[in-house]
C-alpha cells in the first residue's frame, strides 16, 4: 500500500511511547495506570513508613538495604540504651542541652534520609516521570506522611529544651515578687554573732559518696500579694549507697535559726529568702536569689551541706499532677475543713481514711489544709511528705508518657531549681530504685520546737540539741541506715479510689420567695350626713 498523501511518517520512540501507554493514555482502559501508580505511590508510602520498606516489596533490593540499614543500626542502638536504661533517667537526660542539640540534629538527619528513601520511589528511573496530574498526591505523601511525624517529633524536642532552659535558669533577684525596697541593714532581724561562733560550721569528715541534699520549698506568693514567703520547706536527702531517701520538714514559723555565718535569723524562717532579697549587703557573697541563705541556714541547723534546691508554685503543682494523671496518697487520718474555698472548692474539703487518687486541685487541697480539729501545721507538713511519694511513685510508674508535651509545660511553669543538669540523670536514677519502704520521713515539731507568742506573732522556737539528734538519726553517714521508726513503710494496701472527697460546708440554703402580702380591702368612707338646714324664723 503506498504512503502517498499521508504525510512524513514519524519515527517510533520507544521509551517515551512506551511511557504514554504505561500512563494509560487515550484509548487506554486505565489498567496500566493504575499498575504505575501502584508501583509509585505504595512503595513511597512504605518508605515513609521505614526507608528502604518500599524498595523492597518493589523488588529492588539492593536499594532496599542502601536505605534500610542505617537505619536498622540506628534501632539496634536505641534498643540496646533502652533495655539498660530506666525511663526516668532518659526522662532526665532530655534537659541535658548537649542531648537535646544531638536530638534535633539526629532528627534532621533522618528527615533528610526518608525522604531520599521516599523521593527515589516516586521518581524511579523505571517509571515514567510523574506528570502534573500527579503533584497533588506526591505532595501529599511527602507532607502527611514524612514532614508532620518529624515535625512533630522535633516540637517535641524544642518544648523540652525550652523547659529546660526555663527550669534550669537563675532569676535575677528583681525579677522577684514583690518590690525591692532600700539595701540598709535591718536590724531588727538579725543577731549578731557570739564571740565563739565561727564564720562557717567546722568541716566534719566527708564520706567517699556524699549524700545528695535538696531543699525542696513550696512558695506562698502570687497576684495581689508582693511576699514571697516559703511555706513549705523540706529537706530531701538521697543516700546513694544504702539508696535510701529522708525527708525532714522545718516548721514555717520557726525563729531564731542560725545562720550558715554565726549569726542568728530572728525572724520567722518563712522569710528568710524575701528578707536576704531585700537586704543583700548583709549577705556579702550571696548570689542574690535568696535561697542560697535559706539553705545554708538550714543546713547549719540540720549539720547537711545543702547544695539544691528546688522552688515550686502553688497553680504549676496542680497542673503538673492533673498532667500526670493523678496521684495516688494513703491518707491515715481523715478530716474536714469548711473553710477552704480555693482551687476549685466552694464548700470545704473533706477526704476520709484510706488509699486515694487524688487530682491536681484535690492534692493541692490535702496538702494545704490545717485548720480542721486535730489538724496542724505539724500534720500538714507530714501530708506533703506523702504527696511528694505519690508524684515520686507516678514518675517512676511513667506517668510522664501519658502526655509528655503537656508535663514539660506544665513543669516549665512550676519548678525552678539550681540542681545542674547533669546531675539530674543520677539522680533519677536512683529514684526509681527507691520505693515508699525505703523511705525516712519526720517533722520537726514538739517538743524539738515550743509554741510561742510574742510581736513576731505566732512562733516556734527551736531545741537546737533535740533536732541536732533528730538529723543525725534522719541523715547518717551514706551506707547507713536512717533509723527505723522513720521508716515509711508501704503503708496501707488496697486500691485507691476516688470516692470520700468532697465538701463539707454547709449549702448556701435558697433564699425563701418574698410571701405576698394580702391586698387590704379598702376600707369604706363613712357617707357624710347632710346638714339639714336652718327653719327660717316666721315673722311677728
Amino acid at each position: 500500500m503506498s504512503n502517498e498523501g499521508t504525510g512524513p511518517v514519524r519515527p517510533v520512540r520507544p521509551g517515551r511511547d512506551q511511557a504514554r501507554r504505561i500512563r494509560g493514555g487515550r484509548g487506554g482502559d486505565g489498567s496500566s495506570g493504575r499498575t504505575v501508580a501502584g508501583r509509585r505511590y505504595v512503595p513511597a508510602l512504605l518508605d515513609a513508613l521505614f526507608p528502604g520498606l518500599g524498595h523492597l516489596v518493589a523488588g529492588r533490593h539492593r536499594r532496599a538495604a542502601t536505605f534500610a540499614v542505617p537505619v536498622l543500626v540506628g534501632i539496634g542502638i536505641l534498643l540496646l540504651v533502652f533495655a539498660t536504661t530506666s525511663m526516668a533517667r532518659l526522662a532526665a537526660t532530655l534537659f541535658d542541652p548537649a542531648v537535646i542539640w544531638a536530638l534535633l540534629a539526629l532528627q534532621a538527619a533522618f528527615l533528610v534520609w526518608r525522604l531520599a528513601a521516599v523521593g527515589s520511589s516516586l521518581w524511579d528511573a523505571e517509571l515514567p516521570r510523574p506528570g502534573r496530574a500527579e503533584a497533588i498526591p506526591i505532595a501529599a505523601i511527602l507532607l502527611v506522611a514524612v514532614i508532620a511525624p518529624q515535625a512533630y517529633a522535633g516540637y517535641a524536642t524544642e518544648v523540652a529544651r525550652e523547659t529546660a532552659d526555663e527550669i534550669f535558669a537563675q532569676p535575677s533577684p528583681t525579677a522577684f515578687a514583690g518590690p525591692l525596697p532600700s539595701a540598709e541593714p535591718d536590724p531588727s532581724f538579725l543577731a549578731p554573732s557570739s564571740p565563739s561562733a565561727s564564720v562557717s560550721p567546722s568541716p566534719s569528715p566527708t564520706p567517699l559518696i556524699p549524700r545528695v541534699n535538696v531543699l525542696l520549698v513550696g512558695v506562698d506568693a502570687g497576684v495581689g500579694r508582693n511576699t514571697y514567703l516559703t511555706d513549705t520547706m523540706i529537706v530531701a536527702s538521697l543516700d546513694p549507697v544504702s539508696e535510701t531517701v529522708s525527708m525532714v520538714s522545718v516548721p514555717r514559723d520557726m525563729v531564731d535559726v542560725p545562720l550558715a555565718d554565726g549569726r542568728k535569723f530572728k525572724g520567722k524562717i518563712n522569710g528568710l529568702v524575701s528578707y536576704a532579697r531585700h537586704h543583700p549587703r548583709q549577705f556579702p557573697g550571696g548570689d542574690g536569689t535568696g535561697f542560697d541563705v535559706l539553705r545554708g541556714a538550714l543546713g547549719e541547723l540540720l549539720g547537711l551541706d545543702i547544695k539544691y534546691h528546688a522552688a515550686v508554685n502553688l497553680q504549676g503543682f496542680v497542673n503538673v499532677i492533673n498532667e500526670l494523671g493523678g496521684i495516688n496518697v494513703y491518707v491515715a487520718r481523715a478530716f474536714c475543713d469548711p473553710s477552704y474555698d480555693e482551687y476549685g472548692f466552694s464548700r470545704g474539703f473533706s477526704i476520709t481514711k484510706g488509699r486515694h487518687k487524688l487530682n491536681g486541685q484535690q492534692a493541692l487541697a490535702y496538702a494545704r489544709v490545717r485548720k480542721p480539729a486535730g489538724e496542724s501545721d505539724f500534720t500538714r507538713a507530714a501530708r506533703q511528705q506523702e504527696v511528694l511519694s505519690g508524684i515520686r511513685d507516678r514518675m517512676v510508674s511513667g506517668g510522664f508518657i501519658d502526655d509528655p508535651i503537656g508535663l514539660l509545660r506544665a513543669l516549665s511553669k512550676t519548678i525552678t531549681t539550681n540542681v545542674p543538669r547533669k546531675v539530674l540523670p543520677d539522680m533519677a536514677e536512683a529514684m526509681t530504685r527507691i520505693g515508699r519502704e525505703d523511705t525516712f520521713r519526720a517533722v520537726i515539731s514538739s517538743p524539738l520546737v515550743s509554741s510561742g507568742f510574742d510581736a513576731r506573732g505566732s512562733i516556734q522556737k527551736p531545741n537546737i540539741k533535740r533536732i541536732t539528734a533528730l538529723s543525725a538519726a534522719l541523715f547518717p553517714e551514706t551506707g547507713t541506715a536512717p533509723a527505723e521508726k522513720y521508716r515509711v513503710g508501704k503503708g496501707a494496701g488496697g486500691k485507691a479510689t476516688t470516692g470520700g472527697i468532697g465538701g463539707c460546708g454547709a449549702a448556701p440554703k435558697p433564699k425563701p420567695k418574698p410571701t405576698a402580702r394580702p391586698t387590704a380591702k379598702p376600707t369604706p368612707k363613712p357617707t357624710a350626713k347632710p346638714t339639714p338646714k336652718p327653719t327660717a324664723t316666721p315673722e311677728p
